[in-house]
């Protein structure tokens, strides 16, 4: 049952964290000082859109595979 469960609350989590990204983009901008300090301001925001996610990720996929292993 707990197995179940804490994948329940990872795919939940990850759900939120996704319709959070979507819905609040302010979130997704560099430091206020170097948002406009370069005109590669989009390519920061990308890069933190893409990378906020990335330890979540890898998280889940680790889980995936201990209780594979187990």
């Amino acid at each position: 049952m707990k197995k179940r469960s804490l994948a329940n609350f990872l795919n939940v989590s990850l759900v939120l964290l996704a319709g959070f990204m979507i819905f609040v983009p302010g979130v997704l901008q560099a430091c206020p000082l170097c948002v406009n300090a370069t005109p590669y301001k989009d390519g920061l925001l990308w890069a933190v859109g893409l990378l906020i996610p990335v330890p979540f990720v890898l998280s889940y996929l680790m889980y995936g595979w201990f209780q594979r292993a187990s």
